[in-house]
């Protein structure tokens, strides 16, 4: 049987070694660290943050390969595709939805904003997922 459970845990750990790596790198607190994945002028961007400073943009490709996967287009039309879908699903504009990754109450997880104000909380499997969809 698929224990789902199990299979997010173990996504959230994923996530949270790349975000332990990216800490490293640019000499900033892990447990502070935070990705924020958003939609600018029609293109996907993500960005590390510490707490609510900007810290560097960072490429899709860069995260795909952290995962072991070769990048390619349809890595990023994928990530696109489903925020298009998230902020549709929960009526957000998609220029206000912000996808934001961070350690809460010691727990990683992804979580759903519309500009800053908090929504839900999202499966980080769903997010992964679009990295390793081939279109």
């Amino acid at each position: 049987m698929l224990n789902i459970f199990n299979i997010e845990k173990q996504a959230n750990k994923r996530v949270q070694r790349f975000l332990l790596h990216k800490s490293t790198e640019e000499n900033i607190d892990s447990a502070k660290a935070r990705l924020v994945i958003n939609i600018i002028i029609g293109k996907v961007s993500v960005h590390l943050y510490e707490q609510h400073k900007y810290i560097k943009t960072l490429s899709l490709k860069s995260i795909v390969e952290f995962f072991g996967k070769d990048y390619d287009e349809s890595k990023t039309i994928a990530v696109y595709d489903y925020l298009v879908q998230l902020s549709k699903d929960q009526q957000i504009g998609l220029s206000k939805l912000n996808v934001v990754i961070c350690e809460t109450k010691g727990e990683l997880g992804a979580h759903l904003y519309d500009e800053t104000k908090y929504k839900k909380r999202i499966p980080t499997l769903d997010l992964l997922t679009q990295f390793y969809i081939t279109k």
